[in-house]
């Protein structure tokens, strides 16, 4: 089992709303895209990636990412 996170893009700023436990990265995306989409506003991202170490935010609010890997990202159109 692998933990994921899962970040809210607004216009304004990126919030972590969840860390899951997942076997893989597509079934991270489902288990976020079931719990979130519905808060979603239009032009919102969602951004899952596997958890490399601590997640930080830049001083317009938004994530960076520590290490690569594979991202899903769903926006709300």
């Amino acid at each position: 089992m692998n933990q994921y996170y899962v970040v809210l893009r607004t216009k304004e700023r990126d919030e972590l709303l969840d860390v899951v436990d997942a076997l893989s990265l597509e079934e991270a995306m489902a288990i976020a895209e079931t719990r979130y989409e519905e808060q979603m506003e239009v032009r919102d991202g969602l951004f899952v990636f596997k958890v490399n170490g601590p997640l930080t935010f830049n001083e317009q609010n938004r994530f960076i990412r520590s290490g690569g890997g594979e991202m899903k990202i769903l926006i709300r159109f």
